[in-house]
């Protein structure tokens, strides 16, 4: 039995959860995006598709991380000018309940990776030369949290970049399986985060961090830095608590010293200030570190994805982003 009242502490409701018109936005993007952490199994995911219909194409990622420091991926375009579903490269992401459920289903190869830093500058090469494996996802998302946004007007980022004039985000958990090749890992309840945004998108304007993150008391966390030009730091994102509590982020602040290389040897470590709790901090360990470059026509980013796991009184796990723009853009 589905209970018909939306699951939101926002603006957005069902209707929300469908596609929207494109009205002629010459970078137009509607995206949506799951990830899960699974501390046992010692296996997480994020899994993204982009319909850019104004553009011509749609646009997919799955990147699993696998125990050892492995890593297994695909990601890739297609032509495509509709945004009707979400659908692509082998990969779907249906709302079956609106603000409540999602299905996650995959089923075509994944590139099994040794050595994710040779993905910053030879990309296609990696892949290419990669062992491929086949590669099946079933897993249900279920929210634990209602749907809810990191500013009033619904903008994805807390600064200026351009990446989505609508946005909302949703905690919940993911269950079911995920095979690579003949290895098969059951998830059962694992902590997951998902969002979906549409509007303009400029990948290469973003220059700051991003992190969700999980601690081992219930506690979830999504947090959004960006630098601007004028070199001032602009915070943004939640701290849901496990009595269900929103509390807004004022401060995030990132320690590291991360320009954009290949590979980074340091800490995930970050202060958080939000309003009515105390001063959190998080220092991790990165246990994967993946560097993905996003380009426009004459601008590029990298985006150094990592799977991280939390030391002392904060212990838990998370999924977080560096992101650095690349001057001159790479080739």
């Amino acid at each position: 039995m589905t209970n018909s009242a939306p699951f939101t502490a926002c603006q957005y409701g069902a209707d929300a959860e469908l596609t929207h018109d494109p009205a002629g936005i010459s970078n137009y993007n509607e995206s949506v995006y799951v990830n899960f952490v699974d501390p046992l199994g010692e296996v997480s995911a994020l899994m993204r598709i982009g319909n850019r219909p104004t553009m011509g194409y749609s646009e997919a990622t799955v990147q699993l991380t696998l125990p050892g420091g492995r890593i297994a991926l695909r990601a890739g375009r297609e032509p495509n000018e509709t945004n009707d579903r979400w659908a692509t490269q082998g990969l779907e992401i249906a709302v079956k309940e609106p603000t409540r459920t999602l299905e996650v289903n995959y089923r075509n190869t994944v590139a099994l990776i040794d050595t994710p830093s040779l993905l910053a500058e030879r990309g296609r090469q990696a892949l290419k030369n990669a062992p491929s494996l086949e590669c099946e996802i079933a897993l249900t998302f279920e929210a634990s949290v209602p749907l809810f946004t990191i500013a009033e007007d619904g903008d994805c980022t807390p600064g200026s970049s351009q990446i989505a004039t609508d946005h909302y985000e949703q905690f919940g958990h993911v269950s079911g399986t995920v095979r690579v090749g003949s290895t098969t890992w059951t998830v059962d309840k694992a902590t997951s985060f998902r969002d979906h945004s549409w509007g303009p998108r400029e990948w290469a304007s973003y220059n700051g961090e991003w992190l969700a993150a999980w601690l081992a008391d219930g506690t979830a966390i999504t947090a959004y830095g960006e630098i601007e030009p004028t070199g001032e730091r602009a915070s943004g994102g939640v701290v849901v608590t496990p009595d269900g509590v929103f509390h807004p982020i004022r401060e995030y602040t990132v320690y590291t010293d991360y320009a954009g290389e290949a590979t980074y040897s340091g800490r995930n470590t970050a202060v958080i200030t939000a309003d009515g709790l105390p001063t959190l901090v998080l220092d991790g360990s990165i246990n994967h570190f993946v560097p993905v470059t996003q380009r426009t026509a004459d601008r590029a980013a990298r985006m150094g994805q990592m799977s991280v796991r939390y030391a002392g009184g904060q212990g838990g796990w998370g999924i977080a982003e560096f992101l650095r723009p690349l001057t001159p853009p790479a080739r």
